[in-house]
């Protein structure tokens, strides 16, 4: 079962048992954090089959492994016969996630599940 999402103005394909690196997230390590909109789900192990399902009520939840930066870029700007030169450097904030599960429509709770309206006896009062 694979899942593409969209998180952050980037798509990822991730299934469970993915790590992925994405822009920092305010979560701290060891959170269970849910990630952005699902656009696709396969809940069959063969690709190009009939397991394709929509993404209503698909979610898929990762754990926070670390915060780390990325790699250093340098951008060099230069203008020719002008002695115009410039150096610039950038390092992005990154979260490492490690991908728990991809859940499609069949997996949600029942509502049964979630709770239960406490008992009312006879004289109004709850128990």
């Amino acid at each position: 079962m694979y899942a593409i999402l969209k998180h952050s103005g980037h798509q990822y394909r991730v299934a469970p048992g993915d790590r992925l690196l994405v822009d920092r997230l305010p979560a701290d390590v060891g959170a269970t954090v849910e990630l952005g909109q699902v656009l696709f789900l396969n809940e069959s192990t063969e690709s190009g089959s009939a397991g394709a399902v929509g993404p209503k009520d698909a979610r898929v939840t990762a754990v926070v492994v670390s915060h780390r930066r990325g790699p250093k870029l340098r951008v060099f700007t230069y203008k020719a016969k002008k002695r115009r030169r410039r150096t610039l450097g950038y390092r992005s904030d990154l979260t490492e996630l490690r991908i728990e599960a991809v859940l499609g429509a069949a997996d949600k709770p029942s509502r049964a599940t979630r709770s239960a309206k406490p008992a009312v006896a006879a004289d109004g009062t709850k128990d």
